[in-house]
Order: structure tokens, then C-alpha cells, then sequence
């Protein structure tokens, strides 16, 4: 759900209605089924008129998401999802509780480059991602520098995302390898393997080593379903290399925030 819900914020650029996803723990047809009271919080929000709804978010449990922060934390209970590093847009149960200044900053990305769609005609659909050229990688002891120029010479790979140490700090041995991958204009990204964590470049030296000889783009608090959909569909849209360092770096729809930099 959460490469899903960052893949349709993405795509549906300027849509003027909710578009709500969810889903169950429980199937339906299951004793214990969570799947009809998720289905019925949907529809509550989807008409909800008292405040002004649009966008993709999700619903489960007691849970609205906006679409680029769904993270998923445990296969057990009924509230799965969380609102990855940001607060959730509300809370839904017995009463549906709104965060306003939440929820109005969800809905004006949604007019930021072309004004909301009235009609269908208008209606800016970006649906194309290029997963297949992107290599998800995450930090080991002792990881080979050489792996990712095999990568690229032999798998066509253009794009990395790199799940470091720390704070976004790769170890030292591998810089000649994001070196290579300037020489090539090939973008990778850079996060955290600490589930809370915030990738900014600021905190310890290989971290800040990138950012001053600019080999790599700091994932922030973006989570991985929200860079790796974002990444595909830049790359979908044949943006050159500098091009996707600004955009991977721009808050387009909520999923990134620029203002966890500690200096």
C-alpha cells in the first residue's frame, strides 16, 4: 500500500477528488475481518463535508495518511499503517477527527504547478515509473566497492538508492564508488538504515564528505516507498541527472521536509 498510495500521489498531480485506499488485515468472508469497517471509514471520509477532502490518502484502522507517508509496521494488528515522520492528516473511529493545518497543506500541494482539474481534459496523469533501472542497495561491513559499477555496466542500472549507516554515512572505502557514479550522471540517493532516522549530510563526516563534494542526494525523512516511487517516475519522465537531483531534493506532495536539517 505504500508504493501504491507514493506512485498515485505522484501520478494524479492535480486531481480535484479523494482518492481513498485501504484494505484488511483480516480477508472478508474471515471471522475477525477487518475488512468492512476499513471499507465504511473510506466512504465516511470520501463524503466527509466538513472539511476539504481531496488528494490520495489512506484509511486503516484509525489512521488517515496522506498518500506519500503510508509505512506499514506490523502484519498483526488492526492499525498497521503509520504516517511515516510526520503527524497522520487525522484519526477515524466512533467520531473522524481532522487535523486542519494537516490536511490543507495535503490539499494545496495538489494545485502547486497546474491549477486543481475541473474537467477530465485537465486532469494531469503522469503513470509511467522506470522501476526496472533503479538498484535498491542497503550498507554491510565489508561491501563491495565494485558492485556498483557491475550494476551499471551490466544490468543497465541509472538510478541507487543506498541505505547507509548513521545518519545517511556511508563508510569511507566506498566513495570511490559514488565518485563513479558522478562521472556517470548517475543519481543515488541516500537514507538511513534507523527506522527513524533523517538522512541530511549534516551529522558525521562521510555524510557530510558527500554533501560537499556533492556525489549524492540526502533522502531526508522521505520513506522508502515514497523516494523509490518518486525516483521511477522522475526517471520515467527522461529527466536528465541535475534534474533529478532538484526534484528528488523538492517537496512535490508531502513526502519530504527540508526543515529536519539540523544546521
Amino acid at each position: 500500500m505504500g508504493y501504491t498510495a507514493s506512485a498515485l500521489s505522484f501520478a494524479l498531480e492535480n486531481i480535484n477528488k479523494p482518492v481513498i485506499m485501504t484494505g484488511a488485515q483480516v480477508p472478508l468472508g474471515y471471522l475477525g475481518t477487518d475488512a468492512v469497517t476499513n471499507l465504511v471509514n473510506s466512504l465516511r471520509l470520501a463524503v466527509w463535508e466538513y472539511h476539504d477532502v481531496k488528494g490520495v490518502i489512506a484509511v486503516f484502522g484509525s489512521k488517515i495518511i496522506s498518500g506519500t507517508r503510508v509505512k506499514k509496521g506490523t502484519d498483526f494488528d488492526y492499525d498497521p499503517f503509520n504516517s511515516f515522520q510526520a503527524g497522520a492528516l487525522g484519526q477515524i473511529g466512533r467520531f473522524m477527527r481532522i487535523d486542519e493545518a494537516a490536511l490543507r497543506k495535503h490539499v494545496n500541494y495538489l494545485s502547486k504547478y497546474k491549477p486543481l482539474a475541473i474537467q477530465s481534459r485537465v486532469l494531469s496523469v503522469k503513470k509511467d515509473f522506470d522501476t526496472k533501472s533503479i538498484a535498491s542497495l542497503t550498507e554491510f561491513p565489508g561491501m563491495s566497492v565494485d558492485l556498483f559499477k557491475s550494476l551499471v555496466e551490466n544490468n543497465g542500472i541509472k538510478a541507487f538508492i543506498f541505505r547507509a549507516f548513521g545518519a545517511g554515512d556511508p563508510s569511507a572505502h566506498l566513495f570511490p564508488a559514488f565518485e563513479y557514479l558522478k562521472t556517470k550522471k548517475i543519481p543515488i540517493i541516500v537514507t538511513t538504515q534507523a527506522p527513524g532516522g533523517v538522512a541530511s549530510f549534516q551529522v558525521n563526516e562521510t555524510g557530510q564528505y558527500l554533501k560537499e563534494h556533492d556525489l549524492a542526494i540526502p533522502a531526508f525523512d522521505m520513506s522508502m516507498e515514497s523516494m523509490t516511487a518518486k525516483l521511477a517516475w522522475l526517471l520515467a519522465q527522461k529527466m536528465d541527472y541535475e534534474q533529478i537531483k532538484i526534484k528528488m531534493s523538492e517537496d512535490l506532495h508531502g513526502e519530504i521536509n527540508i526543515e529536519n536539517e539540523l544546521i
